[in-house]
């Protein structure tokens, strides 16, 4: 059978390729194919990471199909311009800037007595060096997915107003704004939860990763994998 397979950040760099086809035998599992293509590719080492299967998120173990999209992930670190409409949730990814007061005007309305805001912004120096820029690479379909499901989740737990997650792609360089998160809510206990909920939740799970460019090299900031969902 042929599947296609995806590579992202560092591991689409070290197979010198974002994307290749791969002929696998009936019953092949997501754990035979990285042992293929580590053989295919001399310096690709995909343990530690993820597999996501037609963008979802799958063990070793899982077999394979005829036609699946396969993608390896590094360890998550979690396009368009951002349309304020009157929708109760708004997310995606975006390459333009991140404007915190168009959201927060947004979120407020009577009902609400809480508008709750994180931004996340390139810290310079970070760990002691100049940071020019970070550079953010993201799984499209599945990171606009996965958005989709931690404002689902966030729903689920609190009663909430309205919600915007919003993750920048491409350069992003000090004090601008990577990731925008705005909650508004009855009273402010949920909107604080639900916004401390959404960052952690981008961290573990959202396919965005950055890289970390200094005045003397680069390098992608390592990122979390889930126990359960990590190739070794």
């Amino acid at each position: 059978m042929r599947i296609d397979v995806l590579f992202f950040a560092l591991f689409r760099e070290q197979a010198g390729t974002r994307a290749t086809a791969l002929e696998l035998p009936e019953g092949a599992t997501v754990r035979d194919a990285q042992r293929a293509l580590e053989a295919r590719f001399p310096g690709l080492a995909l343990g530690q990471g993820l597999a996501a299967v037609n963008q979802e998120f799958r063990p070793a173990e899982h077999p394979l199909s005829e036609g699946d999209e396969l993608a390896f992930l590094p360890p998550v670190s979690g396009g368009g311009v951002p349309e304020v409409a009157e929708a109760q949730d708004s997310w995606g990814l975006t390459e333009e800037p991140l404007e915190p007061q168009r959201w927060l005007d947004w979120a407020s309305a009577p009902p609400y007595g809480a508008v709750v805001s994180f931004l996340g912004t390139t810290r310079s120096p970070n760990k002691g060096q100049e940071v020019a820029y970070l550079e953010y690479e993201a799984y499209g379909g599945m990171a606009e997915r996965v958005m989709g499901q931690i404002v689902a989740e966030m729903r689920g737990r609190w009663v909430l107003g309205r919600v915007a997650l919003w993750h920048r792609v491409g350069r992003v360089g000090p004090a601008e704004a990577s990731i925008l998160i705005v909650v508004s809510s009855p009273h402010r206990p949920e909107g604080f939860e639900a916004c401390r909920y959404a960052i952690e939740r981008v961290k573990q799970v959202l396919p965005v990763w950055k890289k970390e460019y200094l005045t003397d090299g680069s390098h992608w900031v390592e990122g979390f994998a889930p126990d359960g969902l990590r190739l070794r």
